[in-house]
């Protein structure tokens, strides 16, 4: 089966993105919990599942923003910025200015309308772009990251060349993402593809840093969070269940009924198969 082209999965996320905010918290990425254990156990409404779901993302995040330390005065580009809660939080903080890319229109609309509500839509701003093919000036950003988008891009080393040319030297890059901790068959990698508009994971860590290095960029480190993430798989197939109603409202009958099918049996092979990494890099003069 082929990869997604960039039209395809900007189609999807217009069409079905409402099915993340209501499964996964309010960001487009995964949450991150201290050693990969839960402290809020026990019976939850979705409210507070969702909640919980949004405060691990948040965390995430804000370990995302140590690690690039972006600046004030300084331009950074979020690579696949989804519906903008990250964008817009380091666009806050760090006194920045902040441009999100995404090939979803939808997604473009929701992250401007966060940044109005923010009071920051000066200086933190969202454009729909292929980042395979960035229509950004060279040398334009102090920093760039990119939060799981690279998951659903058809050419990860086109992409990985465009956030290095937009980048000045001695940009920084921060690349979070997932990959094949353990081998999937070929079934799950069409199941994988078809579900949910991604492209095939790499097969392992060490493919990021790779690609990276083959790109021009030195890797400075790299941080594998794949047991911190897994309490995501648990949260987010209850949360499914407590919302079903809301979410057949949402798609639609027919791809209720394939969601049924399909949902679990990808959160399965992503708690039990998938591995998730961070690579932090530069671009060498």
């Amino acid at each position: 089966m082929r990869d997604p082209s960039a039209l395809e999965v900007g189609e999807w996320y217009d069409r079905f993105g409402g099915l993340y905010g209501l499964t996964m918290g309010d960001s487009m990425h995964l949450g991150m919990w201290a050693d990969g254990v839960r402290t809020e156990t026990g019976v939850a409404t979705a409210e507070e599942m969702w909640e919980e779901l949004t405060r691990a993302q948040d965390s995430w995040t804000g370990t995302l923003i140590n690690v690039i330390g972006l600046l004030p005065g300084q331009r950074m580009l979020d690579v696949g910025c989804g519906t903008g809660r990250p964008t817009v939080r380091i666009g806050t903080e760090s006194g920045a200015s902040v441009l999100g890319v995404t090939v979803s229109a939808a997604q473009v609309e929701a992250g401007r309308d966060r940044a109005v509500k923010a009071g920051v839509a000066d200086r933190v701003t969202f454009e729909q772009a292929d980042a395979m093919a960035l229509p950004q000036e060279s040398g334009s950003f102090d920093a760039a990251w990119a939060i799981e988008s690279f998951a659903h891009f058809s050419d990860r080393p086109a992409a990985i060349r465009e956030v290095r040319r937009v980048l000045r030297p001695g940009g920084r890059f921060v690349l979070a993402d997932c990959y094949e901790a353990v081998p999937f068959t070929p079934e799950e990698v069409q199941l994988f593809q078809a579900a949910f508009a991604l492209s095939r994971l790499p097969a392992g860590p060490e493919d990021y840093s790779r690609m990276l290095g083959e790109a021009g960029f030195t890797v400075h480190g790299t941080r594998d969070m794949s047991r911190e993430f897994k309490p995501t798989y648990e949260l987010i197939p209850r949360l499914f269940a407590a919302r079903r109603t809301q979410i057949a409202e949402l798609v639609g009958t027919d791809a209720m009924a394939q969601l049924d099918t399909v949902y679990p049996r990808i959160l399965t092979l992503c708690r039990d198969k998938m591995g998730y990494t961070m690579v932090n890099a530069v671009k060498s003069p």
